[in-house]
């Protein structure tokens, strides 16, 4: 998993820099070992990342693409590093719907109990949460991603049935919500909001 995470490291940094001899220096690594990682990405996926250029090295279409998954791979890689570190001692107060909290929030946050003992959770009125979550109609297409947005859903909504004469009609629509992690601005710089925001994002 290390030796993965760097090859994705090395990656993205030739990817960044445009050459490998720039990489190298950056990574503080020779730069037959930013060729070897490369050429063992390349070998794995089957696709070539990087075109081979006098002066500098783009990436390839191919490239492109992976380019989105190994920024992605890095930041989880990130993410679950923070969410397994010690945190310190606090009871945080959460703001939520009934149907929210019992169903999205709650089983959630006891397997973050169990991870860690010591922070313990309460639900609490809007007023005095340390963070509100919330759902949303989703604002934007599914690429505009907005800070505080830490799940999208789709959710079906059943209307109940109508009369037509003799023939019932049963209508399903669906529609796209956003589920929102709103702290308060004094909670907001605490490590144990962002270790908690990217726990959460990362379960969907």
């Amino acid at each position: 998993m290390v030796l993965q995470d760097f090859r994705l490291k090395v990656f993205v940094t030739v990817a960044e820099e445009k050459s490998f001899t720039k990489a190298a220096s950056r990574l503080d690594i020779s730069q037959p070992a930013v060729s070897q990682n490369i050429a063992e990405l390349e070998r794995g996926l089957g696709v070539r990342l990087f075109d081979r250029l006098k002066g500098e090295n783009p990436l390839t279409p191919e490239g492109e693409v992976f380019m989105k998954y190994a920024r992605k791979s890095l930041e989880l890689s990130a993410s679950a590093q923070t969410v397994f570190a010690t945190l310190p001692a606090a009871t945080i107060r959460i703001g939520a719907s009934d149907d929210l909290y019992t169903y999205y929030i709650a089983p959630r946050l006891k397997d973050f109990s169990d991870v860690h003992p010591e922070i313990s959770f309460e639900r609490s009125g809007s007023d005095d949460a340390d963070i509100v979550i919330f759902m949303r109609p989703s604002l934007g297409t599914p690429f505009d991603i907005d800070p505080e947005v830490i799940a999208k859903a789709r959710i079906s909504l059943s209307r109940p049935s109508m009369k037509m004469g003799d023939i019932a009609a049963a209508h399903e629509d669906t529609s796209c919500f956003e589920i929102v992690f709103r702290p308060t601005p004094e909670f907001s710089t605490s490590r144990v909001c962002h270790v908690l925001k990217d726990y959460f994002a990362s379960l969907l």
